[in-house]
Parts: C-alpha cells; structure tokens; sequence
C-alpha cells in the first residue's frame, strides 16, 4: 500500500497504528541512508 492509500485508511478509521507505521518506515529509510557505526576506532598514524 502507498502513502497515500495509509493515509486514507487512518482518516476513515483514525487509526493511531497507520501513523506510527509512516513514522516508523521514514525512520528505518533515514538510518539506511546513514554509514554504519563500527565497534572499531579507526588507527591513525599507525600502519
């Protein structure tokens, strides 16, 4: 289903659950969008 049609669906039955799924998609697409977190620091100076 689109936006659009998840937004029909929460203004016809006002269903809290269809907001938080959109919040929670644009979430999970923003930290994708984002390099990953390593556990290591990078070394500097050393080889």
């Amino acid at each position: 289903m689109d936006e659009r049609g998840l937004w029909q669906l929460f203004f016809q039955t006002g269903r809290p659950e269809v907001y938080l799924a959109i919040a929670a998609r644009r979430r999970l697409e923003a930290e994708r969008s984002r390099p990953a977190k390593t556990a290591f620091r990078p070394r500097r100076g050393e080889v």
